[in-house]
Formats: structure tokens, C-alpha cells, sequence
């Protein structure tokens, strides 16, 4: 249950007129004041006060805004984000400790485009050409492909996707492809064409993977997907991070995958009316038709170096024992990015943590009282793209990972918890008003743990721990993985992640501020108190599982000792 609202305690049910004058005062007075957390130690409280909602909106609006397209790892709006991040740093006079002087630390990337002028999808039919398809008429994947043959027609049934729960939303689940066993498209090149089944005509949204993968194996010159209308955007060249990156087996093959194009539209017409068929005959064609077509398809790529960054700055500590220790703070930069002519603004995910990434180092930067420890302010690349970018910054870490005395990671602090695509069946976002999932704190470091909860004392959030399965979706995960106590801030998935409609107006910016507020007094405490948390035994025995998840047999942090006597 949320908690009562303050204002509420303080006038009765039936407020005079005088109640009413201070209520209005006092709400005009909220409005113009930072939505702080009262009760902030006197060494750190006026930092906190140096942000107001004001400035996050403006930070957020900014970094979600149509300038930076979405800021996927590799492309033009990334960079933008990831310069606009430095200046914030180097304006708060935050040491640059990156490549070159810079507040950069750059993530080997690659990104394939396609060769216009060398890239088309030819039809002929006996000597006569039929139709050529330039690229700007192609979307799909790209890569470098020639291949010829023969065409075939395939029409694939897909379940049509689940139906819609209490809440609206639907459970996302990979189809079953049936009837292609038997399917011979040795040489040939198939059209594919899907056919959704089902009353309501909804669409699964795995139904393309779901046939590609099931027409996989079939030794297909081409594989050209189709569509009732003409694919926007071009085609789209595959991205990632190179082996420096360490990019995950699975993206590595993704990227090796041949080129699967899509036409539509009127061309699709065009080269059914060459063989003697319409578009609305799709409806009731055999599952696959030769068609008198040969089809040519020519797939010209480049591949160049991309932008991806992890952009990082220092508040060196003022204790020379203890300046060369850190509390690292961070949030991930990257979002989806712009993929044809959709864009996925990614205001929640994760503007909003890397909105509070900026408030919490201005808070330190402009506070008069200097913590003892460095804070190190962190904003990875390539987190959608499997942690790409925090995986590599903890294997290349520029500081020594034993001097790290945790990582505070905000992702997704700017909503409140609702029904949504993955489940959290009957959640509505009203009730989770001031709740915040606290992540990953019980798995290594009861210390840090506690810290966070004693924190939560001038908070006051509505703490919830039911989300411990979103642990490795994020980028304190690589710094557990290295024995680093973590603490993960969340505010649940919502109907709007990973669309393109989370945007920022949406955002409850004096949550999103009160959060960071809390993360800055659990971060000032971590830099100024005289020991650091440390890792129980049993709980990195447990979390390591033998060592089958990478984890090493020691942690970077300190054990907790054993008790005298062994017991």
C-alpha cells in the first residue's frame, strides 16, 4: 500500500479556511522547491539541494529528446548523448580520466551499411526482366549476399498471438511453425509471406523470427521476406561490439546470420501478377507455389568503426588514505535507438537513471563538504545490447576493482509499476506510487544492504524485493560477477517499455529526484564512513554456484573474517 500523503496528516477532513491558505502555501512552496528527502545528514544536505525537478526535466528532455534518435550504441544519436553527458561532467569540474584525456572510455563497435548503389533484387521471367527492387524499396537485415535462383512462393501459418489478460496486456511467447518439415527450397530463392491465424488478426510478435528460424537448414539461396505494404527505413545493417567488446556468442552469430530482405507492396503485386497471382490470393495459397520467376539478389555492405562509449568522470576523495577507493555510480546511456524510421525514445529506459547519474554528481560536485572516497559517475554503452558496454568496462576497469566499495545502478526510476508485456499480472501503476524495487543488495553484502534500508529512514519509499529476476538485466550484474556489492534502484517495467511511446512526458520527475537523493546519501555514506562493506562467505559461495557463471574464486571486495575459532 502506498503511503498517506504527509499533507493529508496535517488538515482535517473538513479543513477551515485557514487550513486551506496554508495548504495552498505550502503546495506552491513544494512546487517551487527541490523534491528533496528531508532529513539529510548537515555534511551532504546542501549538495542535495543544488537539483530541482526543473533541471531533471530539462536533462531528460534533452537526452529522450528527437536530437539523439533514441541514443542506440553505434549511431549518431549515442554520440551526441554520450558528448552531452561529458560536457555535464566537465562543467561540474569532474576529473577526465578516459582515453586521451577525455571523459571516454571507447567500446570496440562495428556497425555494417549497405551499399546503395550496388544493392537490388532482380525478377526475370524466361529472357524478359520483370522487376527490379533498388535498395531504397528493401528493408530487412543486411549483408553482403549474392545469390540466384529459381522462386518459390511459401506461405507459413503462425498461431495468432495469446489473448489479451485482465490488464490488456499479452504473454510474449515464441510460436510453434508447423508443415515446413517436408519443404524443399534447396537453390531456390523463397518468398515468404506469413499468415497470421486467430479471430482477432493480432499479431505475435516473434511470428518473422519464428519462420526464419524454422526455415532455417533449408539451404535456401535467398530467404526474402514479404508484406502486404512497402518496408520503410532501408535495410538495416547489423551492429555490435568486435571481439575487443567481448560481444556474447549469441550477437556474434546474430551478426553472422545471412541477409533476409523484405519487399512489399507494390512490388510484391507487380511479381505475383507476373505469375499470374494476386495479393489477396496469399489468403488461401498453398504453403509453397514455384513461381515462373528467376530472382537475383545482390547485397553490397561496408563495415566502420562506430560510437560507443562508456563516459565516466571522478570526484577525487579528500582523505589521502582513502582517495583510491571508489563508489562507482552508474546508469546505462543507450537505448534502441532509431531502427528504420521508428524511434524508441527510451525516456524511462534509461533517461530517467541516467538523468539521475547527472543529478547525483552535481549533488557531490557542488556539495562544500568532500567525501573521504572517490565517487566514480559511470554511464555504460551497449546495455541492450547484453551488457556489452558494463561487461567491458569491468574487464578493462580503469581503476583496480578491489577499490571499488559498491555500485549503485539506476535503471528505470522514473515510473511507477504496472501490468505490462512481461507479466506483474494486476499491478496498476496507482498503487506502486512510491514503491522502488531494491535489487541484488541481499545477494553479497548484508552491509550495504542495511545501509541502504537505514537510508530509506528520510526516503520513505515503499521498498519491494520481488524483482530480484531482473538482477542480470542490467549493469551492476558484470560488477557482482567480479565480487563487487551492488545495489540495483528500479521502478518496474511499465506498458510503454521498449516501445516508442515511452516518452518523457510521462516521467514522475519528483520521484525520479527523491530517488537519486536517496542514492546520493547511500552513495556519501559509502564514501565517508570508516569501513566498507564486505562480502559473507556463504552468500558468494551460493552466488558464484561452483563457478559456473564466470564469477572468480575470490571477490574484488573483502570477505567478511571468520569468526575466532573457526565457528
Amino acid at each position: 500500500m502506498p503511503r498517506p500523503d504527509p499533507l493529508a496528516l496535517l488538515f482535517p477532513a473538513r479543513p477551515t479556511a485557514l487550513a486551506l491558505a496554508l495548504f495552498a502555501a505550502a503546495s506552491g512552496l513544494l512546487a517551487q522547491a527541490p523534491a528533496q528527502a528531508p532529513g539529510l545528514k548537515a555534511d551532504r544536505a546542501a549538495g542535495a539541494t543544488t537539483v530541482d525537478v526543473k533541471q531533471c526535466k530539462e536533462w531528460l528532455h534533452t537526452l529522450a529528446g528527437p536530437d539523439f534518435e533514441g541514443r542506440g550504441t553505434g549511431q549518431p544519436g549515442f554520440e551526441k548523448a554520450a558528448n552531452y553527458v561529458a560536457a555535464h561532467f566537465k562543467a561540474l569540474g569532474l576529473e577526465a580520466r578516459g582515453q586521451d584525456g577525455t571523459y571516454f572510455q571507447h567500446v570496440p563497435w562495428s556497425t555494417t551499411k549497405v551499399v546503395a548503389d550496388k544493392t537490388y533484387l532482380k525478377f526475370r521471367k524466361g529472357d524478359a526482366d520483370v522487376l527490379t527492387i533498388p535498395a531504397a524499396r528493401l528493408g530487412g537485415n543486411a549483408a553482403t549476399t549474392d545469390a540466384a535462383g529459381e522462386v518459390v512462393l511459401v506461405c507459413v501459418d503462425v498461431p495468432a498471438a495469446p489473448p489479451r489478460g485482465e490488464g490488456g496486456g499479452r504473454r510474449m511467447q515464441m510460436p510453434k511453425i508447423e508443415g515446413l518439415d517436408d519443404l524443399d527450397l534447396k537453390g531456390k530463392v523463397a518468398l515468404v509471406y506469413v499468415r497470421q491465424q486467430g479471430d482477432d488478426g493480432a499479431r505475435n510478435p516473434f511470428s518473422t523470427f519464428a519462420v526464419q528460424q524454422a526455415l532455417q537448414g533449408k539451404e535456401a539461396a535467398a530467404i526474402v521476406m514479404t508484406q502486404a505494404t512497402t518496408p520503410t527505413g532501408g535495410m538495416v545493417g547489423r551492429a555490435g561490439a568486435g571481439r575487443g567488446g567481448r560481444a556474447n556468442p549469441a550477437a556474434g552469430g546474430a551478426r553472422r546470420q545471412p541477409a533476409q530482405p523484405t519487399i512489399g507492396g507494390d512490388d510484391l503485386a507487380a511479381i505475383l501478377a507476373a505469375a499470374g497471382m494476386t495479393v489477396d490470393g496469399l489468403a488461401k495459397a498453398a504453403t509453397a507455389t514455384p513461381l515462373p520467376l528467376r530472382a537475383q539478389l545482390s547485397l553490397a555492405t561496408e563495415e566502420a568503426n562506430a560510437p560507443a562509449m562508456n563516459v565516466f568522470a571522478v570526484l577525487p576523495g579528500s582523505d589521502p588514505a582513502k582517495k583510491d577507493e571508489y563508489v562507482v555510480i552508474g546508469s546505462h546511456l543507450d537505448h534502441l535507438g532509431r531502427r528504420g524510421d521508428a524511434i524508441s525514445p527510451g525516456a524511462d529506459d534509461d533517461g530517467s537513471g541516467t538523468t539521475g547519474v547527472l543529478a547525483v554528481a552535481q549533488m557531490f560536485a557542488k556539495n562544500a563538504v568532500r567525501p573521504a572516497r572517490s565517487v566514480l559517475f559511470v554511464c555504460f554503452s551497449g546495455e541492450e545490447n547484453g551488457l556489452i558496454g558494463s561487461r567491458f568496462f569491468a574487464d578493462n576497469c580503469p581503476i583496480p576493482l578491489s577499490s571499488i566499495v559498491a555500485e549503485l545502478q539506476m535503471d528505470m526510476i522514473g515510473r511507477d509499476e504496472e501490468e505490462n508485456m512481461e507479466g506483474d499480472k494486476g499491478e496498476l501503476a496507482e498503487n506502486n506510487r512510491n514503491t522502488v524495487h531494491l535489487v541484488g543488495t541481499r545477494k553479497l553484502a548484508p552491509a550495504l544492504h542495511d545501509l541502504c534500508l537505514a537510508a530509506n529512514k528520510s526516503a520513505g519509499f515503499e521498498i519491494e524485493y520481488d524483482q530480484e529476476g531482473m538482477f542480470s538485466r542490467s549493469d551492476h550484474a558484470n560488477f557482482a560477477q567480479k565480487g563487487v556489492p551492488v545495489a540495483f534502484f528500479f521502478t518496474g517495467l511499465h506498458r510503454d517499455y521498449h516501445q516508442t511511446t515511452d516518452t518523457p512526458d510521462k516521467i514522475h520527475y519528483e520521484k525520479l529526484l527523491r530517488i537519486a537523493t536517496w542514492v546520493y546519501d547511500i552513495g556519501f555514506e559509502l564514501a565517508t564512513q570508516p569501513g566498507r562493506p564486505e562480502i559473507e562467505p556463504e552468500l558468494w559461495s551460493k552466488f558464484r554456484g561452483g563457478g559456473r557463471n564466470r564469477a572468480p574464486e575470490a571477490p574484488a571486495a573483502p570477505l567478511t573474517p571468520a569468526p575466532a575459532g573457526g565457528k
